[in-house]
């Protein structure tokens, strides 16, 4: 299928060349670009091949409609392509002379090229430019929305820091100890300190991932025997139990 290159097929007779001018020129100012073909067709020509080329390239046609252009066999052939290509046509009224009753249309009567622009600029819609920006910027929105998740799975984010909480209490009051010092060491020999607070209750933080299978714990206080485990690290609340030295 070929690809729109014109946004208006501008269907006359040559003999209303001068009296259409002001209607591309209008067109063509706010943007549109349009099919006006000033050549003549040879008749030896494949003429038909040629129109339909053009036709198929234009999103719509705007019929010229006058006494010269009644009865002409290319004029006829463009506006019943269009249709067969369910392209919109819009009748322009040069004088008074009927449309075809194949057009079941209501004509344009506005004398002035300029102003039949105008009427005309809604029905047109949005220029090819406008068009293909739209369609570059959807095609951009499609095209990261599925190379975004791909991205991500190829490369997915570092998991995040992971913690671990507990609480001190007395082995035989199980009562919180404050002021313990808790020592949290990985398998990779680092190390990590809190303090429990006055409920007894510690929390190291942003401990690096990713979270290993087991942590080793030492708690210590002054006047109690300290206390030290090797736990898994999914076991959060590790609660050791500090007795008093005698």
């Amino acid at each position: 299928m070929l690809l729109p290159s014109y946004d208006v097929f501008l269907s006359y007779s040559r003999a209303d060349t001068e009296r259409i001018r002001p209607l591309v020129d209008a067109l063509r100012s706010e943007g549109y670009r349009v099919f006006f073909d000033v050549q003549s067709i040879d008749p030896g020509q494949e003429w038909k091949k040629r129109l339909d080329r053009s036709i198929r390239g234009s999103r719509t046609l705007i019929l010229c409609w006058s006494a010269n252009a009644h009865g002409s066999d290319y004029i006829t052939f463009e506006y019943s392509r269009a249709q067969a290509l369910h392209k919109p046509v819009f009748p322009w009224l040069l004088d008074k002379t009927p449309l075809p009753a194949m057009l079941e249309i209501q004509g344009i009567g506005e004398p002035d090229g300029a102003k039949v622009a105008a009427l005309l600029r809604r029905s047109l819609g949005l220029t090819l430019a406008r068009r293909r920006a739209i369609q570059a910027i959807v095609a951009i929105l499609i095209f990261a929305a599925l190379a975004i998740p791909t991205w991500r799975k190829l490369n997915p984010p570092p998991p995040p820091p992971w913690q671990y909480q507990g609480e001190v209490t007395d082995l035989h009051t199980r009562l919180p100890i404050t002021g313990a010092g808790v020592r949290l060491t990985l398998g990779n020999g680092k190390t990590y300190t809190a303090v429990s607070d006055d409920q007894g209750k510690y929390t190291l933080q942003n401990l690096p991932p990713p979270v290993p299978d087991h942590i080793h714990l030492e708690f210590s206080k002054a006047g109690y025997q300290g206390e030290s485990d090797t736990v898994p690290a999914a076991k959060a609340g590790f609660d050791p139990r500090l007795e008093k030295e005698p």
